[in-house]
């Protein structure tokens, strides 16, 4: 890579991401008397379709959480009516994680609080031009990463970058 080395890179994201997260956190606290890791599973389970296997959601969520800790914040949510569980027709060992009537009601009030917060605090500061390009930078380097590189090809050709 020339210019910007990896480790600056990513710093300018951490830079802008924490204090965006912050206020989006402290907002849906306060205005949708939500936590970020309720809301973040609220999220997870409606982007999907209302269900996930709780392996995937684990998956998902391992930065923030370890899998006890992701068992514990689902079984509060079964306890406040957001989530039911239930166990895979497929697979018995498995456990499916979805959204209630009631969580499916939270994820939206929830979203629209996060919606606004990130219009807030990282919209206004983003023109409609530069938002499609980060856009579209951000989601190449999300199909990069998820596409295993072809140890066929020189570097520059499992990169898409040009000779």
């Amino acid at each position: 890579m020339t210019g910007p080395s990896a480790p600056e890179v990513w710093r300018a994201l951490v830079d802008v991401y924490q204090p965006v997260l912050r206020e989006v956190v402290t907002e849906l606290e306060r205005d949708a008397g939500i936590d970020s890791g309720t809301y973040s599973v609220l999220a997870y389970l409606d982007r999907a379709g209302g269900a996930l296997p709780l392996a995937e959601l684990q998956s998902m969520m391992r930065v923030r959480y370890s899998q006890p800790g992701l068992s514990r914040l689902v079984q509060r949510m079964e306890s406040d009516g957001l989530v039911a569980r239930a166990g895979d027709p497929h697979d018995r060992r498995a456990t499916t994680v979805a959204l209630t009537r009631s969580g499916r009601a939270r994820t939206c009030a929830a979203r629209t609080v996060y919606d606004r917060a990130l219009e807030t605090h990282l919209g206004t500061h983003v023109d409609a031009g530069d938002a499609r390009r980060l856009v579209a930078l951000l989601e190449r380097i999300a199909a990069r990463r998820d596409r295993p590189a072809d140890p066929r090809l020189a570097p520059s050709e499992a990169t898409g970058a040009a000779s």
